[in-house]
């Protein structure tokens, strides 16, 4: 194709070149296509250079974005016109790097944690954050992108055990009150595991290391619970709703009481139907970001397993007002001592 004589590619240029770029195209080759020096090529890939994440690998891969080149020169074309929204503020620019790069928090949680506290810096939305993050405001921030998952459909082959979820009170699965838990293990290639129970109402997380995956080591795990929370046991852990391993199967000894009677109530998912378990999915891949998958559980000490559990209850999250699990339970907590 002859070369155009346009000074600035246009959107749909870009789509192009997105295009042939990503179908393994040469760099010649896309140059003669969209009509512009080899030059302009090269200049245009690294304007929209970004990081992109794997979705089955887990690994990051640099790609180009059409989008993001676009947002790029559209900001530089008004570098001379209105400045950007958080101006001079510096501080803003240091608090935002330090949670995201050093605590693992996200870009939005950090934003809500400001506004909830009433920190002193330039107020923007939203969509304007992560607008400024696509197009490289912040150096030391970047964005992943995952590719969509395949699933499939699941077919359940039997009835689960024990108390079925479907008998559980609606005000469960409301998330009305206090005391519902959800519970499961987080595995490795080892026989070691975490066991990790998820309160549904504030997002509570309490977290045991397991040397195996074995029923007689989650009753162990719960008896050590029901000693540290005492006479209180039976108000904070009201439920537990599990999915059917083989390590929830002894539900008599998971809802025994190690002094008199029945602690807790046991509820079984469906087969095949984590998303009963919404919570606990959700909070697991919290933990996925300290502890990834294929980690050998067993080299975590009970120290390193605290330091999760205390990162993921210190988490501001959005759909608690960018309260955190931590201050919510301990409001709840401190309602029981009272009454």
């Amino acid at each position: 194709m002859r070369k155009t004589g346009t000074k600035n590619l246009t959107y749909t240029q870009r789509l192009q070149i997105e295009t042939l770029n990503n179908a393994g195209h040469s760099k010649k080759e896309i140059a003669e296509v969209i009509g512009v020096s080899l030059t302009t090529i090269y200049n245009e890939l690294h304007r929209g250079e970004c990081e992109l994440l794997d979705g089955g690998t887990w690994e990051t891969y640099k790609s180009y974005s059409a989008y993001i080149a676009e947002e790029r020169y559209r900001l530089k074309c008004t570098a001379k016109g209105s400045p950007l929204k958080i101006g001079h503020d510096y501080a803003f620019c240091a608090y935002l790097e330090k949670r995201v790069n050093e605590d693992k928090i996200s870009p939005c949680a950090v934003l809500g944690e400001i506004k909830r506290l009433g920190l002193p810096f330039t107020s923007i939305s939203k969509t304007t954050l992560y607008r400024y993050i696509e197009i490289g405001i912040f150096a030391n921030i970047t964005l992943a992108k995952r590719k969509p998952k395949g699933y499939r459909k699941t077919v359940m082959k039997r009835a689960p055990r024990g108390v079925s979820i479907e008998k559980r009170p609606q005000e469960i699965g409301s998330r009305q009150t206090f005391g519902h838990w959800e519970m499961d293990c987080v595995c490795g290639p080892t026989r070691s595991s975490l066991l990790v129970l998820s309160e549904r109402l504030t997002r509570k997380e309490i977290i045991f290391p397991m040397s195996d995956q074995k029923s007689e080591s989650v009753i162990r795990c719960l008896n050590v619970l029901e000693r540290r929370f005492g006479k209180l046991f039976r108000s904070v852990f009201k439920s537990i709703t599990v999915d059917n391993g083989s390590e929830f199967s002894d539900h008599q000894g998971i809802e025994r009481s190690i002094y008199r009677g029945k602690r807790t109530q046991v509820y079984y998912c469906h087969p095949y139907c984590s998303s009963e378990r919404g919570t606990n999915e959700r909070l697991n891949r919290e933990i996925r970001r300290l502890v990834p998958k294929g980690s050998d559980l067993s080299k975590y000490t009970v120290e390193d397993v605290q330091r999760v559990e205390d990162w993921v209850n210190a988490y501001p999250r959005e759909v608690l007002g960018y309260a955190t699990s931590r201050e919510l339970f301990a409001e709840h907590l401190s309602r029981l001592a009272v009454t």
